[in-house]
Parts: C-alpha cells; structure tokens; sequence
C-alpha cells in the first residue's frame, strides 16, 4: 500500500486569505510547510497552472522543483510562499515535488472536482445497497481521494480535552490524499467515488476528488462569514447568542450545547466567532474550515448534495432561496476562477411536506445561477430513512451531467424538461426537451400529474405519452389553470417517467396561463 500522508488545516479565525498548512520540513530552522490540500498520490488539475503554497520562516529562500521544473521564491514578512509551474496535459506517468527538504511523490495530471455537501455526500460507499456488484472495480490507482474527516457531531457528555483542541479552523479537518483501493475505499464518500470512477472511465484520465463534507450542516455554515454578516437575513446569525437564536436549526444549537457543556459559562451569550472554541455549525465555519484551504488549487468544478438541515420549517425553506446562490456566488468569487461547474443534486423522496418546496427552489436555481447542472433523484429515496442507500444511480446520473454540460458529450441528453405546450378545454398537450430517443414509463399508468384551477385545490390527472416528445393530460378540473408533476415528499406510487437515457422527468410546476 502506498505511503499515506496526514495533513492539518491551518487557518486564522476570521481571515481566509491564507490556507492551511500540514507537511513541514524536518529542518526545523526554517519550519518549512506546505498547504494541506497538497500531498503524495494527488491529482494536479490539467490544462491549467499549478501552484504549489506554503508558509516558512520569513526570508527562507524555497527551492521547488516539479519533475524536472524549477520554480524559486522566497517566503514574505509574513511567512508565506508561493511558486506557479506550468499548465500540464493529463498524464498517468507519476511525477515528483520537492520543495527543500520536503519530497512527495506518486502526483498525477488529470481532473480535479470538489465534493462537498452534508451527510448524503458523507455516506459512505461500503454501505449502499450496490457495494457487493462494485467491490471488484474500486481498486482504481488512476482514481485518488483527499478525504477530510472531522471530530464527532455528537457528544452527549461533552467533547474531550482532545477534540476542543480541534475546534477550530486550523485543525477541525484532517486530510489526506489516498489511491481508490479495495481496501479501504469504502470510508470514501458513495456519491464521490462513483462521480470519480465514472469520470476516470469515460475521459479516461487520472481523476481527483475532493471530498470535504459535513452530515448536518445547513447552508449557512458553508458560506463566508462576511457574506452572512452583510446580508440583511442573516447578519442576526451573529449578533445575538447564536444558542438562543431561534433562526438557527434546533438541533444545531442542543449538539453545540452538549458538546461544550464542560466550558460554556451560564449566562454568558454565545456569540458566533468569539467563542474560544468554534463549533462546527457556527455561521460560516466550514467555508473558513474546509473550502477556504483550497483557495490555490484548481479544480474543474464542485458537486454538491446539501439540502435535508434547511428544510426544518418554511422560513427556513424561503430562506435557502437566498442562500444557495449566494454561497454559489461566494464560492466563485472567493477562488477567482470565473463561473466554474457547479453540479448539485436535488432532493431525493422523503416524507418531508416541505421538501417539494425545497426542490422547486433548487430547480430554479438553475435559471439564475450560469453553469450549474442539477441532478434528478425524485425517483430514488426512502419514505422513512434520510439517509436512503441508493447512491449509485446519483453517482452516475452526476456523471451523465458533467459529461454533457461540462465536457462536450453533445450527444448525451439531460433529463427531460418542460418546454411549452396547448390547452384545449380538458385536455393539455405537454411537449419537452431533452427525452433523447423518446419519452418511456416503466408502467402502463404515468402517475404523479396534479391539475387545479384558480382556487389551487389540485385533483390527480391521468397522462399517456402522445409522441416521443410530448404527454396528453387530461383534467377532471374545469378551466385548469395549474399544472404540476412529482410534487409530493416521497411518491408512492413511484414515478416511472423518464426519457431513453433512463433519467426521471423532474417535479415541476405550471401556471397554464404563463408560456416559458
């Protein structure tokens, strides 16, 4: 097995200017590190420049030579150094670092994606429903994990001496760079891994995941702090105690007080960011903690599955309207990179009555946020369990998406979409784009149609596909004026609509009164 080295984020409270730091030199007059993202057996994103950061003593000179390149600077008054070598095309010929002292060997040239999200994107591949038919393909050295894992979310009778010393931006997050092996594959994210492999098979190039998540989070917690504080629905995240705030999720607030119940003072507020220990779901935290760091590395894009902690009621709901595009946008500006991909997947089925909400904001995310792709798994799901067991069909499905909107697979089809269509008294003729070889249900009855009038009061509508492209609807309601699909927490019966390509129609909802 390949050598495997740990790393430790190092970050200032509130300034993200500058990432953290792990590997350090064994000389220790100069006290040499090198950023945390960067490590034996990483992937360097192709095509684009690569840049190697660090901190030293100030005024140590840095030698680095990549392969057979060299690149030389000296650390500033601040102790920080920098080195750019040139843009590569993908390789599987293993090359070297050496900056000083300090060597990592085993780097690949290929794609670099960034997963990232809550418990879903955690859940791990050896516990879903597929991992015995996939088990046999994961030993994959052309396929490479920086896998972040953090101190526990739950702690009943407090965290111990040792993890309040990791709560903090610097240290809340180990990391290391590992080679897919069958081994220990299965610690690795489910959807990241099958994102990963799918992407190493089809571009056939070595493929690098980023996999820094967090089972719980909200979105808040994902966003700069400055950001929050200037916008007008949450600057209140930080200006009163944040453990009496009932703007922030419930739960979050009992853990963080379970967790620190050996240091809190009674009485005392707790203010978000002053605290001397930081919990993880303070307002910003796993920006400064976990996305922050990777500020140098390029990437070609960012996965994301987020969304079951900020559907706890419906202003937190509306609230996420705001939010997603904002850590979106946050996201872009922070690593100055332009509009890179953002792929996210929309909530799956669960008995959750504000959940159709929730994805009909994803959804229309879509329409003010440029290159972003979303992925459809209304289909899969479990009523009862959150945390549901078939990943595999969002790995892939994920992959389908980067291949057509981000790597020119012009062939390939989304999943279908709702273009316009024509009403005649009861009966509505719904045409989409996107149904590649034609519209196909796995059941003789489409079911999941709504229609209601203007009162809203939504009746079931039967459907049958009229052509490849479009649906017949016919309604019980008199002057329909609204249509929807899929709008119910998990479908029961199951949705079997889907285009040749096998990916669901997505829930959506029409005013008929409205053309697109």
């Amino acid at each position: 097995m390949l050598r495997k080295y740990r790393f430790i984020l190092t970050l200032s409270l509130w300034v993200v200017a500058f990432s953290g730091y792990a590997q350090k030199s064994s000389n220790n007059s100069h006290e040499l590190r090198l950023a945390s993202a960067l490590g034996s057996n990483m992937v360097l994103q192709q095509n684009e420049p690569i840049t190697i950061w660090g901190e030293a003593r100030p005024g140590t000179k840095i030698l680095a030579q990549l392969d057979d390149e060299k690149s030389n600077t000296t650390a500033d008054q601040q102790g920080n150094w920098r080195v750019t070598f040139k843009a590569r095309k993908a390789s599987f010929e293993p090359i070297s670092l050496k900056v000083n002292d300090l060597n990592l060997q085993n780097i690949l040239i290929g794609e670099v994606w960034l997963c990232s999200g809550q418990s879903n994107m955690n859940f791990k591949l050896k516990d879903i429903d597929t991992y015995d038919s996939i088990i046999d393909c994961t030993a994959n050295n052309k396929l490479r994990i920086l896998q972040h894992t953090n101190i526990r979310i739950v702690a009943k009778n407090g965290y111990s001496d040792e993890e309040l010393a990791r709560c903090n931006t610097q240290n809340f997050f180990d990391a290391e760079w590992v080679v897919s092996e069958k081994e220990t594959v299965g610690e690795a994210s489910a959807v990241a891994w099958l994102f990963g492999h799918g992407l190493q098979h089809k571009l056939d190039v070595p493929v690098g995941i980023i996999q820094v998540a967090l089972g719980g989070s909200a979105l808040n917690n994902w966003i700069p702090p400055g950001a929050l504080q200037a916008n007008p629905s949450t600057k209140s995240l930080f200006a009163t105690d944040w453990l009496e705030n009932e703007q922030v999720k419930l739960a979050h607030r009992e853990r963080a007080r379970d967790a620190f119940q050996n240091v809190l003072t009674p009485g005392k507020p707790y203010m978000a960011g002053q605290f001397p220990y930081r919990w993880l779901c303070e307002p910003g935290f796993l920006f400064e903690a976990g996305i922050a760091p990777l500020q140098h590395l390029p990437f070609r894009g960012v996965l994301w599955y987020q969304g079951e902690s900020d559907t706890d009621n419906a202003e937190m709901v509306e609230a996420a309207k705001d939010l997603f595009p904002l850590m979106v946008n946050e996201w872009r500006a922070y690593f100055n990179r332009g509009d890179f991909p953002f792929i996210y997947v929309q909530l799956p089925g669960f008995k959750n009555e504000l959940w159709p909400e929730f994805r009909e904001m994803q959804k229309q995310a879509q329409q003010t946020l440029a290159n972003t792709a979303m992925v459809v798994s209304l289909d899969l799901g479990d009523p009862k369990n959150i945390h549901p067991k078939d990943k595999q069909r969002v790995g892939e499905r994920a992959v389908h998406n980067a291949l057509k909107y981000v790597y020119g697979f012009n062939d390939l089809s989304g999943s279908p979409k709702p273009e316009n269509w024509v009403q005649d008294k009861d009966e509505i003729t719904l045409r989409f784009s996107e149904c590649g070889d034609g519209l196909q249900s796995a059941t003789d009855t489409i079911f999941g149609f709504e229609v209601a009038g203007k009162n809203g009061d939504f009746k079931t509508a039967k459907a049958c596909i009229a052509s490849e492209n479009t649906l017949r609807i016919l309604s019980p309601v008199k002057e329909v004026q609204w249509l929807r699909y899929g709008w119910m927490p998990f479908p029961n019966p199951p949705l079997t609509l889907y285009n040749s390509e096998l990916l669901p129609l997505g829930p959506f909802r029409i005013n008929l009164n409205n053309q697109f």
